[in-house]
């Protein structure tokens, strides 16, 4: 066994009181290899005082000193420091004497007749001083050992067992009974009757394995089986060994211990069962530590965020469900759990793929046994679609109002629009001059499209259906080449070219033409130093065999409504992007990123699409693919009606708008009809109970004040039950149940052209057969 004396010095203490051999003792030592430090003592009161000051290695001792001698040195230094080795070295100890100091625990002795002896000695004794010292720790150890196998053995269910694999004796520590049932033999069992305990399905398994590791002389062995009580119910039971081996490498012990798991097993199996539960749940139920570090994500969480949990465990929330940029809600949010033990509310938070998620959110905080926080429980319910549909319907209740609103608005605009349709259109019978009749073109497309307008707003804000026309687009086209002519800067020139025969198509001229106009915008922005934009129409004829198409596009015949600019162009990387909500190549500030995608979907609801074109520093070129329709035009120009002019008749209209009253009576009087007019129900009641054979015929709008349409037809009636009425109304309000009411000889929807009126006031008026 190694000692640690040559590797420190070696403390002396050196009871002598001859300076000279003092000395030699020193130099011996030395000499021999030995670093010492010396503590000097002469006579009984040093030698007491050294041992009281320090410890030593050793000690070494002359045998008779002045008024003090050996054998009593050795009594005091037995007595102060029993551990530290002792050796005489004197000239005058006879046998005897040194025979009984070695009895009473001397080391040895060493005559300074024969001093080569000394450094020889010193070294054994400290040898053996360092091997006393190893034995007494590892006794020590050893009992400890013993100890604590005693506790844990009385304390819990852990049973410790020793096999002796020579003499084949299971022996067991004194709790297998209580813990098993199984009566304790003290003379032990043997293998065979102790593998009798497992379980019959894991006896095979468990035999083969200590088998294994015997034959190839391993030390560890493992294994999970279940064992037999006394009442025949099996235990889970977790077995662990080590081997001792002789020197030869023959198995002499197997030690091991051996761990009830049945209740960790059930509770287990119970978590198991919770943790299914959970994951049934169609929530997503998370358990963070106090930091917002996750520690359990079930498979609802999975679903809904789309992260595993494999990949957020140890993760923290505001890594996860907000992707680093937590929103300042969530630390009002931690503040409340902390505070008040919960918090419920709604948070916006984020999916895997960035997709954002509306949650109804409940925090908790979990407390352990002594009361002090430990971790949160958070429940957070899907309510994305929830939100979706609470908002639609709260767009719906709006788009109801807004009906309301429009409706009431609408009366006025169409009321305002009579005048000007009626007026150029009398303007446009008188034959005027050339560049007259082009302006009062204009006003009367424009009143027209203003007509067109208001009726899809009416549609729109009641949440019904649109009613598509035949659309000549060609004229559209025309009409945003006149816009675009004198709108757009001077420094971009603007070119129409249109088939000869453009095919109709069946749409809603006011949608097609905020496409075109979305487009045309486009394209003089894409133009800031001016170019070319050209609007074209041409008929195509697409077969299944034509390449280079979107899918949606179908076979058959089609109208191409082309815008091109030769301006900057759109990088190949942002093509496959524009047509998103919100995309926009624009400067911030220069554009919302709607108008695309609302033109698309435009077109798309007229059964067409849309394909685009660009190099950068080019241009760009957006095509517009719609079905053509079978019938004609229902926009190309009118033709003026030739009616014959009236008989004199006597007309009555009844209407709240001034303008409208004039307008309308120079129409009619300007084909020989004689007219009347009321600005009220009470006063056209008034005028007719005066002479009511006398009129003829009675127009009357139906949304005036103090007196409606409906009551003023009802009196009327009273008066003269065969008068002809034509209803005239710029409101359609409830306007299905009013003409049920009423059931007029004709009804003409404001506002209206000349034209209508006199065609309708001469349909009604005509004779029958």
């Amino acid at each position: 066994m190694k000692t640690d004396f040559l590797k420190r010095p070696v403390r002396v203490l050196h009871l002598e009181d001859n300076e000279n051999d003092q000395l030699l003792v020193s130099e011996m030592l030395r000499e021999a290899g030995l670093r010492c430090e010396f503590a000097l003592a002469k006579n009984r009161d040093e030698f007491a005082e050294a041992l009281k000051r320090g410890s030593y290695d050793i000690i070494i001792s002359d045998f008779t000193l002045p008024s003090y001698d050996g054998a009593s040195a050795l009594s005091l230094a037995r007595e102060m420091c029993p551990e530290t080795p002792f050796i005489f070295f004197s000239g005058t100890i006879g046998e005897e004497a040194a025979v009984e100091g070695l009895k009473r625990g001397a080391a040895d002795y060493v005559l300074k007749q024969r001093p080569t002896r000394l450094a020889p000695a010193v070294r054994q004794a400290l040898r053996a001083a360092e091997e006393h010292v190893q034995r007494q720790r590892a006794e020590s150890a050893l009992r400890q050992s013993e100890e604590r196998f005693r506790i844990v053995a009385h304390v819990t269910n852990d049973v410790v067992w020793e096999w002796d694999v020579q003499n084949d004796k299971v022996t067991v520590s004194e709790n297998f009974k209580a813990t098993y049932g199984h009566p304790i033999r003290e003379n032990g069992i043997t293998s065979q009757y102790w593998f009798g305990y497992v379980h019959p399905d894991d006896r095979n398994r468990v035999m083969a394995g200590v088998s294994t590791l015997l034959a190839s002389h391993g030390r560890v062995w493992w294994s999970e089986h279940r064992i037999r009580r006394a009442d025949g119910v099996y235990a889970d039971i977790f077995d662990r060994a080590s081997v001792i081996y002789e020197p030869d490498g023959k198995p002499v012990k197997m030690v091991g211990v051996m761990i009830d798991m049945t209740q960790r097993k059930q509770a287990e199996e119970k978590i198991r069962e919770q943790a299914a539960l959970l994951d049934k749940a169609q929530d997503a139920i998370i358990v963070t530590d106090l930091e917002t570090r996750i520690l359990y994500w079930n498979q609802s969480a999975e679903r809904i965020y789309g992260w595993n949990a494999a990949e957020v465990m140890g993760k923290t929330l505001q890594e996860v469900l907000f992707h680093g940029a937590p929103p300042p809600e969530l630390q009002e949010t931690i503040k409340s759990v902390s505070e008040r033990g919960e918090w419920t509310g709604e948070l916006h938070e984020l999916t895997k793929d960035g997709k954002t998620v509306i949650m109804q959110g409940r925090s908790t905080m979990i407390r352990d046994e002594t009361g002090q926080p430990k971790s949160l429980l958070i429940i957070n319910t899907d309510i994305t679609e929830r939100k979706l549909l609470e908002e639609q319907f709260l767009r719906a209740q709006r788009l109801e109002s807004l009906g309301v609103l429009v409706s009431g608005i609408a009366h006025d605009l169409n009321n305002t629009l009579s005048p000007i349709l009626m007026g150029t259109n009398m303007l446009l019978t008188n034959s005027p001059p050339a560049e007259v009749e082009s302006v009062l073109n204009i006003m009367e497309a424009s009143a027209r499209r203003s007509k067109d307008m208001v009726k899809q707003m009416l549609a729109f804000a009641r949440g019904g259906e649109l009613n598509k026309i035949s659309v000549n687009a060609g004229q559209l086209v025309k009409e945003m080449g006149r816009i675009v002519a004198e709108t757009f800067p001077k420094s971009i020139q603007c070119r129409v070219q249109l088939d000869k025969s453009s095919w109709p198509v069946s749409g809603l001229p006011t949608q097609l033409y905020q496409v075109l106009l979305n487009l045309c915008v486009n394209a003089r922005d894409a133009m800031p130093n001016g170019g070319t934009l050209t609007l074209a129409t041409k008929n195509v004829s697409l077969k299944s065999s034509d390449v280079a198409l979107p899918p949606e596009a179908k076979p058959g015949n089609y109208l191409c409504l082309s815008v091109a600019d030769t301006g900057t162009g759109i990088p190949a990387g942002q093509l496959e992007k524009i047509f998103e909500p919100f995309f926009t190549t624009k400067a911030p500030g220069k554009g919302t990123g709607l108008g695309l995608s609302t033109s698309l979907g435009i077109v798309r609801n007229h059964d067409g699409f849309m394909t685009v074109h660009s190099q950068v520093g080019q241009g760009t070129e957006f095509k517009i693919y719609l079905p053509a329709a079978t019938e004609p035009s229902a926009h190309t120009v009118l033709k003026r009606l030739s009616l014959p002019p009236g008989n004199g008749e006597r007309i009555l209209i009844v209407d709240d708008e001034e303008a409208f009253l004039a307008i309308m009576r120079s129409a009619l009087e300007n084909y020989s009809y004689k007219v009347l007019t009321a600005s009220g129900g009470l006063e056209a009641v008034a005028q007719f109970a005066r002479n009511p054979g006398a009129v003829n015929l009675i127009i009357t709008d139906l949304d005036m004040p103090f007196m409606d349409g409906r009551a003023v037809v009802a009196a009327l009636r009273k008066i003269r039950r065969d008068v002809k009425i034509i209803v005239a109304s710029g409101s359609e309000k409830d306007l299905e149940n009013f003409l049920k009411d009423i059931q007029p000889d004709a009804f003409i929807s404001k506002p209206f052209t000349s034209e209508s009126l006199l065609e309708t006031v001469y349909r009604v008026l005509a004779p029958k057969g």
